[in-house]
């Protein structure tokens, strides 16, 4: 009961400074931040204070989105849904990809909202912006991984804006995506397949995922996709230089080709669903800082040993001045680093 009036207090100021100028606001942001995630109860009516203006500086929109998140519960998905959707027509390219992020940790961390969200999704794929699109398949991605067999209904539409990709995370995103769901995608060989034209220019990232992917759809559809899985491991094991990509490669060779059960039970085995919040500082530090609210912990999110405390034992001592012989005694007193007979005494 004490926690909770205490609670009730806290909001009110907290509201307040959040009417100062930008660079107040800032603070208040980051420390309301750290509140939050100790005690969300404190500001869980307040949703509509953290709604971004138009002519808030790019840091505190950033913010306010994240606080925006930790916010949201099932009694105001939608109007949290309204105004995201709202900033993914944005101008400001970094502000609108975050937004569209912001959609996706909706559906993960609000299970019954999740359909809601993939519907907006859908509506700024539509839109045929770039990046837009680029982003909603990344946060696709960690839906489908969050809620599998769900939402297979949206990959047609997702495999139609395929040329349109262009950025790694969102080629690799849809990779994974088709290799996941290969056994209901006709064409799906056809669909890695253009990816393998120009492999050796891919980035790592997409690299790995295009290997991983094509196994996948051999192991499910072994009869039509032998030749192509062929292609990949050669791609991978003989024309590249990516230690990491070789590896991955020579393995699911051996494994391919002495035990193709085991293979199926290491690369299609079940996988354990992402979490919805993973963002969250460890509650060790969080305690930390919660006590250190209002000060500069508070604002960088870091304990004050890490930026206070500088390294001990490496001191660069000043050039004496002419004729100073008090400063030239003290350099010759001085000792900058330990000698090694001193370090093994000390031992």
């Amino acid at each position: 009961e004490f926690v909770t009036n205490i609670s009730k207090k806290l909001s009110p100021p907290l509201v307040t400074l959040l009417s100062s100028e930008p660079e107040v606001q800032y603070v208040a942001l980051r420390n309301i931040n750290l509140i939050i995630q100790k005690r969300p109860d404190i500001l869980k009516q307040e949703m509509k204070v953290f709604f971004v203006k138009y002519n808030d500086p790019i840091y505190i929109k950033l913010e306010k989105l994240d606080i925006m998140i930790r916010l949201t519960s099932q009694a105001n998905i939608a109007q949290v849904l309204s105004e995201l959707k709202e900033y993914s027509t944005e101008v400001d390219v970094d502000f609108v990809r975050k937004s569209v992020r912001a959609i996706g940790r909706c559906a993960i961390k609000v299970e019954q909202s999740a359909e809601r969200c993939v519907s907006t999704l859908l509506d700024l794929i539509q839109t045929k912006v770039n990046y837009v699109v680029q982003e909603a398949v990344v946060v696709i991605k960690d839906i489908f991984r969050k809620y599998p067999n769900k939402y297979e209904s949206i990959i047609g539409t997702l495999c139609e804006n395929l040329d349109t990709l262009d950025e790694p995370e969102a080629r690799a995103s849809m990779i994974w995506i088709i290799g996941e769901y290969a056994e209901r995608i006709d064409n799906a060989d056809d669909l890695l397949e253009s990816f393998l034209d120009n492999f050796n220019d891919e980035n790592p990232q997409v690299q790995l995922q295009l290997l991983t992917a094509i196994v996948k759809l051999f192991l499910k559809r072994p009869t039509d996709t032998q030749e192509l899985v062929q292609q990949v491991l050669s791609l991978a094991t003989q024309d590249s230089e990516n230690p990491d990509l070789r590896d991955r490669g020579f393995i699911y060779w051996r494994l391919l080709s002495t035990d193709p059960a085991a293979a199926k039970e290491v690369v299609l085995a079940e996988k354990p669903l992402i979490a919805e919040e993973t963002d969250l500082l460890e509650p060790t530090l969080l305690d930390e800082l919660i006590c250190h609210i209002a000060s500069l912990a508070s604002v960088y999110h870091k304990p004050p040993t890490a930026f206070v405390e500088g390294k001990v034992g490496l001191k660069k001592m000043l050039p004496a001045r002419a004729g100073d012989t008090d400063s030239e005694q003290e350099a010759a007193g001085a000792t900058i680093i330990p000698e090694p007979g001193s370090l093994i005494g000390d031992l």
